[in-house]
């Protein structure tokens, strides 16, 4: 056509840069290759001056793209290989990863799931260079939502995630057998949940960063039953036991000890009434039998007893 650019040829821009290919109407349009000025290299289809259809663009900086293109952006399937050996291969739109897709990076760790603006969102699998495995819900480029983290060690995590941390509702797997059930936040058991040793030991209760803090109930493998209050992992404050044997003990723990006031009563019904200290029974006492009748009193010292 006339005064058009039309067919094959090449042709050089003011600033440097040069097309060779195929013309239509004064247009690149089909095949062409395009050297843009800052070192790119553009080898493809094109549609009306348009980077448009199957194509592959040679960075400057040594990384590389193939795939579709849609008015000069990355748009479609298509794979982008980084100089350093990282690559994303699945879905794009307006030049970000957006869709299914699969990024690699050096160090063999890896995303396989669905992305949002440049952003893992929605459902993935991360794979980490260690060995441990994410399998759940993403958002905003993190763990959101619910999830599965298997550890290369055994160790697993089943349940919900804020922003990249155990956070809500989940369940704990310990590699020696112990698992807990409850509630996290930023990672720590905290809030109610039950714990579950491998030796057979059971609590269930408040925690706060990791241990147990607050109202709770340990039931040990023996049977012995505690109830009451928890603190920094031990119990603190006012305790009801209830033993295997059948006897009770109703007092106060400190720092894992007995220490304060105490009732106890035996399987068949003898009652202790006195006081504890660090384990040692300490002060003035009276016992009485399953009537309630007093049989003995006096005072201890140091867990020593002395009668009246």
């Amino acid at each position: 056509m006339k005064g058009f650019r039309q067919g094959e040829g090449t042709y050089t821009f003011s600033d440097g840069e040069k097309y060779t290919g195929q013309w239509f109407q004064d247009q690149q349009h089909g095949q062409g290759v395009y050297y843009f000025s800052n070192g790119n290299r553009y080898d493809g289809l094109w549609y009306k001056d348009y980077q448009q259809g199957q194509g592959t663009m040679y960075y400057y900086n040594g990384d590389k793209y193939v795939g579709n293109w849609d008015h000069d952006k990355r748009s479609g399937e298509g794979k982008y290989i980084f100089a350093n050996g990282a690559f994303y291969d699945g879905s794009w739109k307006n030049d970000m990863k957006n869709g299914h897709g699969r990024f690699c990076w050096p160090d063999r760790s890896s995303f396989t799931g669905d992305w949002v603006n440049n952003l893992k969102e929605g459902k993935g699998i991360y794979i980490y260079a260690d060995g441990d495995e994410y399998n759940g819900e993403w958002k905003n480029d993190l763990q959101n939502g619910k999830g599965i983290y298997k550890f290369k060690d055994g160790e697993s995590y089943e349940g919900e995630y804020v922003d990249g941390e155990r956070t809500g509702q989940g369940i704990f797997r310990y590699k020696n057998g112990d698992q807990y059930s409850g509630h996290f936040l930023k990672g720590l058991k905290s809030g109610f949940g039950t714990m579950s040793w491998h030796n057979g030991d059971i609590y269930t209760g408040y925690w706060e960063k990791g241990v147990q803090n607050g109202q709770g109930k340990l039931t040990k493998k023996n049977m012995d039953i505690y109830e009451g209050q928890f603190r920094n992992g031990v119990v603190e404050g006012l305790v009801i036991i209830h033993y295997a044997d059948g006897s009770k003990f109703r007092g106060s723990y400190h720092n894992g000890k007995r220490n304060g006031s105490a009732v106890e009563e035996s399987a068949t019904g003898i009652r202790f009434e006195g006081s504890y200290r660090d384990d040692r029974r300490d002060g003035k006492f009276i016992e009485r039998d399953k009537n309630g009748k007093v049989t003995a009193s006096g005072h201890y010292e140091n867990g020593k007893r002395y009668t009246n």
